[in-house]
């Protein structure tokens, strides 16, 4: 039998061995999980399958097996750097024989021995992932990391050295091992990497919205602070002012009173001075002798007494009517002032509102008809068979049961929904300078206007004092009305009372032209009729 013979035979004895001892390491592994031994890690250290599977070279677990014709296995990385072995030259030596190897053919590559040794590690990952103390896993992968020890390099690189040749290279190999083993880890990083850097464009881009979303929030604060100091500041200087007109008023009239009874005082003096010469002159006249001139002075004396007339109502009672006459007329004054300033804070009041909450609305008492009665919170109108007695006014109402918002409206987006109950209604927007009087007064007739009606269970739109019919409902109480500048329009939808649905009823497209208030008609008076500001 030839030489070539005799290596395939080894070579068959040897995978045979090898089939043997995995055999016996599986069962060796199944007594070992049943009687749950304290050692597991020096246990698989120990038996004769975990020596069979290390490469005598880097004296780790095989990895990527082949074998030379002398039957012997090794690491492939640790055959290649191996200076004991070069492909292709026929005085190559086996690493773990000092015989020459007398084939230049490459070494061959043990499958079934790969596969072994991947069966054996997942068997010692498994087996030491169920051990409750430090188990397998931890140890034998601890052994398989760490660098080999002194004996270990010493027998490894003894084998190496029998060659006859140089000191093996035992460096190389952990080289080769840890180079593999950085790449492997580089590629599991990668991905990680690559999430990481698409999570950094992403909060990049957040970032970048945050910090413009910040600048928009910090430029619209530091406007609605200006805008609410100016309103404060209006209405401390409508105070200021009021109080300084108020302050000049009382001074003036109570000067007045001052210079009256100044110049009583300073008539009472002048004549008690008066009398008081005449008292003297009537003394002396007493004491006169001569009878011719007692006579001539005497006369004298009688006429000047008779000028110098006391008249107590002139002092006395006539002060105290200019008293409550200059009292009355400064209360009278006072109230002026006091509506004077309810109505200028109440304008600048709504002003600070309408900033707060620009969708703010109630309803204006000065626009009521004398029909309508306005509720304390100023947000429903109710109709009153008595007329009520309001102060006439420029923006009153005389003609129709009318009133408009206190507010105007001319940018953003507005919505309101309204209630009428007990009466047929017209309720939408206008211009203010809607007529306050004559037919021409009615939301429906006028231009500057947009309305819808409900009326004789007909519902209807008016623009323009144009009616465009829409249907008929015999109950539609609550109405809903959007405004939007930035969309040119103005939405009516109704409401169920029910379920809240909505059900779009017209909309107007409109390029307004001027600040528009809300306006409310009660087409007939009725005792419970009543409209009302909901939300």
């Amino acid at each position: 039998m030839g030489a070539g013979s005799t290596t395939t035979l080894a070579v068959i004895k040897q995978l045979l061995k090898m089939n043997a001892l995995f055999f016996f390491f599986l069962v060796f592994v199944q007594i070992k999980s049943l009687v749950k031994l304290p050692n597991l890690a020096s246990s698989f250290s120990e038996n004769p399958l975990n020596q069979e599977l290390r490469c005598c070279i880097c004296l780790h677990l095989f990895s990527d097996p082949v074998t030379l014709h002398s039957g012997h296995s090794f690491c492939f990385a640790c055959l290649e750097k191996s200076r004991s072995f070069k492909a292709g030259l026929s005085d190559n030596r086996c690493p773990d024989y000092r015989i020459l190897n007398q084939y230049s053919e490459f070494a061959q590559r043990i499958l079934k021995l790969e596969n072994t040794v991947e069966s054996y590690q997942s068997t010692i990952q498994e087996t030491a992932e169920g051990a409750p103390q430090r188990g397998v896993n931890g140890e034998v992968m601890e052994r398989k990391d760490e660098p080999p020890s002194s004996r270990q390099v010493e027998d490894g690189c003894e084998a190496m050295c029998n060659t006859g040749k140089a000191a093996a290279d035992h460096s190389d190999c952990t080289e080769i091992k840890l180079s593999n083993k950085l790449s492997k880890n580089r590629s599991q990083v990668a991905p990680v990497m690559v999430d990481i850097q698409a999570k950094i464009e992403l909060v990049d881009d957040l970032l970048a919205k945050a910090k413009e979303k910040e600048a928009a929030v910090k430029t619209s604060n530091t406007n609605f602070k200006a805008e609410v100091k100016a309103v404060l500041e209006e209405m401390m200087e409508l105070l200021r002012s009021d109080s300084t007109a108020r302050m000049e008023f009382l001074e003036t009239q109570l000067r007045q009173r001052e210079e009256v009874l100044e110049t009583n005082v300073q008539t009472l003096s002048n004549l008690h001075r008066q009398l008081k010469e005449t008292e003297l002159q009537v003394n002396t006249l007493l004491e006169e002798q001569d009878e011719a001139r007692f006579y001539k002075e005497i006369l004298e004396i009688e006429k000047l007494a008779a000028r110098l007339m006391v008249e107590p109502q002139k002092f006395g009672a006539s002060d105290e009517n200019e008293a409550k006459v200059t009292m009355n007329h400064m209360c009278d004054e006072m109230e002026r002032h006091n509506y004077d300033l309810r109505l200028k804070l109440g304008a600048a009041q709504r002003h600070l509102q309408n900033i707060l909450n620009p969708s703010e609305v109630t309803f204006d008492s000065e626009t009521l008809h004398p029909c309508l009665v306005l509720s304390e919170d100023l947000k429903s109108v109710s109709f009153s068979a008595v007329k009520q007695p309001y102060p006439a006014g420029p923006q009153r109402f005389t003609n129709y049961f009318q009133a408009l918002s206190s507010q105007s409206f001319s940018k953003g987006e507005h919505c309101w929904i309204l209630q009428a109950e007990g009466c047929p209604w017209v309720l939408g927007l206008c211009y203010g300078g809607l007529p306050r009087s004559g037919t021409e007064s009615g939301l429906e007739s006028r231009s500057g206007a947009w309305c819808l009606m409900w009326y004789d269970n007909l519902l209807r739109a008016y623009e323009g004092g144009r009616e465009t019919p829409l249907k008929r409902t015999p109950f539609l109480q609550k109405l809903e009305i959007h405004l939007s500048f930035s969309k040119n329009c103005v939405a009516f939808s109704s409401i169920s009372n029910v379920t809240g649905a909505k059900t779009p009823l017209h909309t107007f497209n409109v390029s307004f032209t001027e600040p528009v208030y809300l306006a409310v008609r009660m087409m007939s008076g009725q005792p419970k009729a009543r409209i009302t500001l909901c939300g």
